[in-house]
């Protein structure tokens, strides 16, 4: 058997603002939060669906749908969006922009937890000497960004290659320059509200024209010389009250369709649904790749660690492609441990996920013994009374 030089040029192209999965190898996108791609093993597989469980106080869902359609953009990927609730157009153009510095962007966040920390480190117990010199604990994880590597697979149009992975500052809005020469698609459903209307069946037949017209779809042959590119599908607030559907099952029927679809092309959905209005939100689960849940604590603040978490963060469902076991397993650093132990935390200008920790008993800023009465005091100035056996003056050996 004659050796046989591998060449780089007859390599298949990856897509732009994507990447290979060191665990099996499949291609991933990000979801533009950093610590969420650690959760899912490194990213968000191509041809699967996210479903977001909305918090019924809070629109942190929504946030989350806004960090996947910001990422796409910077990422150059085609995104398209869908929602009833609030006006498509109006909801990309709140999307956040991207952080100027992302050291200084990390910093200004983290400049008072610093400042704490460097206040602890000089009242240091006696006891802990022996653990000065291991590594300190991350309960998060911290974003680096990608280094800029010239690409010979892009595109003539585009010099430099596009990111996976981008530092977006929540106190920004996207220019509309970046909205203008964004390639995006509004998916329209009408106001009409009648007995006929269907809305999941319309939106399913314009998702289903996109990945076929713009040949998303992975069954179908590309024109020559056509550099495949990823699909982003973002579905606010679905199965709301504003949806109209002839029947309950349409719902169930969709999310079958849609997972189909998305399963032999290259395309990614991320789908927010109000789950408090519904009790029976397992059969949803089953037709889709992976689910997270965000409970916030807008309903309980007089809690304790209220003061360093803004609501919990539960992952009830994992992609699983090409393997066993979901990469998380391997890769993750929050959830490899597979205990639903996280939180979440909105900062002035980002979102991170954490590891939960319970804070002292207490708190740091609250006494953990209450001072004793003036009465109780006086009482041991003064001394016992007197008694059988007892001095004045002195305090009794059997009281106490």
């Amino acid at each position: 058997m004659s050796f046989k030089k591998r060449n780089a040029d007859q390599q298949p192209k990856l897509p732009p603002g994507s990447r290979l999965s060191a665990y099996n190898g499949q291609l991933l996108v990000s979801t533009g939060v950093p610590s969420l791609d650690d959760i899912l093993g490194g990213g968000l597989p191509v041809g699967t669906v996210l479903l977001i469980k909305e918090d019924r106080a809070t629109s942190y869902a929504s946030l989350l749908l806004k960090y996947f359609l910001a990422q796409g953009i910077a990422s150059g990927h085609h995104c398209a969006l869908a929602s009833k609730d609030e006006d498509p157009d109006t909801f990309l153009r709140s999307l956040m922009g991207l952080a100027s510095d992302a050291s200084e962007n990390d910093n200004d966040d983290d400049d008072q937890i610093t400042k704490n920390a460097a206040a602890r480190g000089s009242d240091r117990m006696k006891i802990a000497w022996r653990y000065s010199h291991l590594k300190k604990f991350e309960s998060g994880v911290k974003h680096k960004p990608d280094p800029i590597i010239p690409n010979k697979a892009a595109s003539s149009s585009s010099s430099e290659p596009k990111p996976y992975c981008s530092m977006f500052d929540l106190t920004k809005r996207i220019n509309d320059a970046a909205l203008d020469e964004a390639n995006t698609t509004l998916l329209n459903l009408g106001s009409l509200f009648d007995d006929t209307s269907d809305d999941y069946g319309a939106l399913l037949d314009k998702i289903q024209n996109l990945v076929i017209d713009n040949h998303f779809s992975s069954a179908l042959p590309a024109p020559p010389n056509t550099l495949r590119n990823v699909l982003r599908i973002g579905i606010h607030s679905l199965a709301s009250p504003s949806w109209q559907a002839k029947s309950p099952q349409d719902l169930y029927k969709f999310f079958h369709a849609l997972r189909g679809l998305l399963r032999f092309s290259f395309g990614v959905a991320v789908v927010t649904i109000p789950a408090y209005l519904y009790d029976n939100m397992k059969r949803i689960e089953h037709m889709v790749d992976a689910v997270i849940e965000i409970e916030s604590f807008a309903v309980h603040n007089e809690a304790a660690y209220t003061q360093n978490y803004h609501g919990f963060f539960y992952v009830h469902k994992l992609p699983v492609l090409n393997s066993l076991l979901p990469s998380s397993t391997k890769l993750s650093v929050l959830s490899a441990g597979g205990n639903n132990d996280l939180a979440f935390k909105l900062r002035r200008k980002r979102f991170a996920i954490e590891t939960f920790h319970l804070p002292p008993e207490g708190g740091v800023s609250e006494r953990r013994t209450e001072p004793p009465t003036a009465s109780e005091t006086k009482k041991k100035q003064r001394g016992p009374g007197l008694g059988c056996g007892s001095t004045p003056g002195r305090s009794d050996p059997l009281e106490f």
